[in-house]
């Protein structure tokens, strides 16, 4: 080789080919370094049609690649011809200096080759490591590529050679190495630096998809239920990378219109067209015998992500765009076959049994094509919206709250305009669940005026807008206000019907007058034998089986009633009245109580004689029963009571609901003896690809806080591993249980984290009883400025969590007297004006 004269007088060509020839000689097998070696094997396969590609070489996916060897000394301290070349390079620009308008190799600066040439001499020293050279590079190298200024492809190639296909040969060895990146990452800097061999690219992916294969999804290998919900985290972590990477991969595809449509039309018929063809016609910067691995890589991709344990929610939005793609190739092309893939399988032997499972399940083909779910003719957004907030402020029994949905609905004005008027004739059910929630917390005055305001409109209150007024006594536990309204109702010559007399009978029992309610059944019966009379038309209505199952399940709830039960079954088989499933399940749970097996199974057999099935509730019942003593079972016999629970229900054709699911969870894990059957039951839920609720994300939470000493790294773990604070599903009740818990278990920063995140800002509101946790706690460690930050949260969106307290503003005689304001108001940390108030609020 000539020696090389000054890098001025070198032209760009001739740069280039110094550079590629060692590369074309280290691929015919002179390089000394193993991986380098392998690199130049998938090299071998990578002929793009783009300019500045390393040089030609076989068609096809080549020499199939053997295992990845472990190299006894991971960086080389021998120095191959192409490094020496480089630094040639180097020495040559440092002892010139370029004229203006002149840049050196290429358009690279000075500073910018030799940092490069710092990389490569970094991976060439003894005992260096990989994840310092990538650190580099990250710091050094790459702020400088992103400042633009046309670097030459020669110095990306280089970087290319040096760095990315090493990372790419070094990640499949631990994919969890922190110091190392993504796979998602390590695409993004090759489709930038335009650096990307197919082949070799969709190598590392491929071991990706194996990784994430062999993940052990079986309960029993973990010890505990943190460590088995923290290693399926893990996995959809993987999983996410994974897509990652193929979102950055795709976005090379060239468009016709700017959208995500093929670059040309797949014109060969479906018998004939090949997977690997298809993918081709996708991506025609590539040569198409480049493309196996890739078209292996894609296909496996589809097929882990189909498989129903991939498919939670978390996933399912990220992976919808590869998964369309997938689909219309895969639709227009004949079935893929392991022999097409045959090379790549000496690397991977274990992927044609996870790809192409001897049993399929066809429940799980084209799962990812399930419907999304709309409002389709539903109701509007604002009146979804209302009833949203109007079930938030029942739940929390937050009167406030009520009063903010009623202005948002009805709007500030004392008669709203046309317009609006227009729309609220629309929603009379509306009206008539704004009723039910202020006689539900003793606001009857608040309740007529929303009567008199429908009215005023043209809306006729209705049977329903009365029952929803005994259903709010009934919360209430106001049993004079069930009477008093049944007086004005059957004075309003309103035709019964049988939902009104069943809210009347049930409330009775509510409200703790089981007689009471024992001769509302009765009077309905007399009332429909008379009904013949003419003043009993209008209120003559036939009892049902829905009447009878409500003063049951009244009856129930008294002990030493069940003789009235007995009673009031004898009443209705002599009027013709057949029970149904909710009469069952009435009486089975006082028997499973008891622990009755004979009455159960009595049950059991009067259920088949009538040819009734069992439900969801059913279960939910005979659960109760059988789980509450779980714990003192072998852990092997945990877990198989529960499988022969679901097992049950799915042969009775219950639906397993996730309601179901929590209710299994809330059962086990009051038992902490019961680990093993509480990670079957989140196996089976996503084996069947379904997320868990916030409800369980809770539960699990409670579990750990309440262990002692309190697990707060588990819940920690549950946060971070399951990416919660991304997840818009998980409620308010969630983050104030974390907060209180980490108050609880000394870890007050994450509690204030928790606060700072979700409810400083004022997105939503946040109860008292949470707020003193974190207040408390702040005070003792004496960070005075946090502790000002909460009782200002408190002030602005801070409930009273008594039941009818919380209206706020000083409303009210309970919001004042909670011990968070007390515990503020001692510590000095109000201000003037709220001082005051609080004192006038507890005179």
């Amino acid at each position: 080789m000539r020696e090389l004269g000054s890098v001025g007088s070198i032209c760009l060509r001739c740069q280039f080919r110094l550079l590629v020839t060692p590369h074309a000689r280290a691929r015919r097998g002179i390089s000394t370094s193993s991986s380098a070696a392998v690199i130049a094997e998938d090299a071998r396969n990578d002929t793009r049609t783009s300019d500045g590609a390393l040089g030609a070489g076989q068609s096809g996916d080549g020499p199939s690649i053997a295992p990845l060897p472990t190299p006894q000394h991971p960086m080389s301290s021998s120095r191959s011809s192409s490094v020496a070349m480089f630094q040639s390079i180097v020495q040559s620009q440092a002892q010139v200096t370029p004229g203006i308008g002149t840049t050196l190799a290429g358009a690279a600066s000075i500073e910018l080759v030799r940092d490069v040439s710092r990389l490569q001499k970094m991976m060439a020293k003894e005992g260096a490591t990989l994840p310092e050279a990538y650190a580099y590079f990250e710091e050094t190298v790459y702020p400088q590529i992103k400042q633009g200024g046309g670097v030459s492809q020669i110095v990306k190639n280089h970087i290319g050679t040096v760095l990315l296909n090493r990372l790419a040969f070094e990640k499949p060895r631990d994919f969890d190495a922190s110091r190392l990146p993504s796979v998602t990452r390590i695409t993004e800097i090759m489709v930038e630096l335009d650096v990307l061999r197919p082949s070799a690219w969709a190598t590392l992916v491929i071991a990706l998809v194996q990784h994430i294969y062999r993940q052990n999804t079986v309960p029993d290998s973990y010890n505990s239920i943190k460590d088995y919900e923290t290693a399926m985290a893990r996995r959809d972590v993987l999983v996410y990378d994974l897509l990652g990477a193929w979102r950055v991969f795709c976005s090379q595809r060239p468009s016709l219109d700017g959208g995500s449509s093929p670059a040309r039309p797949l014109a060969k018929p479906q018998q004939q067209l090949t997977l690997q063809k298809a993918f081709g016609a996708m991506f025609p910067q590539y040569l198409v015998p480049s493309l196996l691995r890739p078209t292996f890589a894609a296909f496996a991709t589809y097929k882990l992500l189909t498989d129903a344990f991939s498919r939670a929610r978390a996933t399912k939005g990220e992976a919808a765009p590869f998964l369309q793609m997938m689909t219309g190739l895969i639709f227009q092309t004949r079935a893929p076959r392991p022999a097409d893939f045959n090379p790549i399988f000496d690397t991977f032997p274990d992927l044609p049994r996870f790809v192409w499972p001897k049993r399929q399940d066809k429940a799980r083909v084209n799962t990812f094509l399930e419907p999304v779910a709309s409002f389709g003719e539903g109701p509007s957004h604002v009146k979804a919206s209302v009833h949203r907030q109007l079930g938030d402020a029942i739940k929390s029994m937050h009167l406030r709250m009520v009063e903010d949905a009623w202005l948002e609905f009805w709007g500030d004005a004392a008669t709203p305009d046309a317009a609006r008027t227009a729309e609220l004739v629309e929603c009379p059910e509306m009206f008539d669940y704004f009723i039910l929630a202020y006689t539900m917390m003793r606001r009857p005055q608040h309740a007529v005026a929303v009567w008199n305001n429908m009215e005023r409109i043209g809306i006729r209150p209705t049977i329903k807008t009365w029952t929803s007024m005994l259903h709010g006594c009934a919360k209430a536990n106001n049993a004079r206000g069930i009477k008093t309204i049944w007086e004005k109702l059957l004075a309003s010559g309103i035709r019964l019907d049988a939902a009104i007399w069943t809210a009347r009978i049930n409330g009775l029992f509510v409200c703790g007058e089981p007689d009471a309610g024992l001769r509302a059944l009765d009077e309905m019966a007399k009332i429909w034998a008379a009904r013949s009379d003419r003043r009993f038309a209008a209120v003559a209505v036939q009892p049902g089986v829905e009447a009878v199952n409500a003063a049951l399940s009244g009856l129930l709830r008294f002990n030493n009633r069940d003789s009235d039960a007995t009673r009031v079954l004898a009443w209705a088989s002599k009027r013709g009245i057949e029970p149904d499933i909710y009469t069952f399940n009435t009486l089975l749970r006082p028997l499973v109580r008891r622990g009755d097996l004979n009455g159960i199974d009595g049950i059991f057999a009067t259920m088949r004689s009538t040819n009734i099935r069992a439900d969801v509730a059913t279960f939910t019942v005979l659960l109760e029963g059988t789980l509450n003593q779980i714990g003192g079972l072998p852990p092997a016999q945990q877990v198989s009571l529960v499988e022969r629970i679901l097992a049950a229900m799915k042969a009775a054709g219950v639906e397993i609901n996730m309601q179901v699911y929590a209710k299994f969870l809330h059962l086990l894990l009051r038992d902490d003896r019961a680990e093993e059957p509480v990670k079957a039951v989140l196996a089976h839920i996503w084996g069947r690809g379904l997320e868990l609720t916030s409800h369980i994300y809770t539960m699990l939470a409670d579990h750990y806080f309440s262990r002692d000493p309190p697990d707060s790294a588990a819940v920690t773990a549950l946060v971070e591993n399951r990416r919660l604070h991304d997840n818009k599903s998980i409620d308010r009740v969630f983050w104030e249980r974390l907060i209180t818990g980490y108050g609880h278990a000394g870890d007050v920063r994450r509690a204030l984290g928790i606060f700072d995140r979700v409810f400083a800002g004022g997105s939503g509101t946040i109860t008292f009883g949470t707020l003193y946790d974190l207040l408390r706690p702040l005070v003792e460690i004496g960070d005075r400025e946090a502790a000002l930050r909460v009782v200002e949260a408190g002030r602005k969106i801070g409930k009273a969590d008594e039941v009818g307290a919380g209206q706020g503003g000083g409303e009210g005689t309970r919001y004042w007297k909670h011990r968070f304001w007390h515990l503020a108001y001692r510590e000095g940390l109000m201000g003037e004006q709220l001082a005051e108030r609080f004192r006038e609020g507890n005179i």
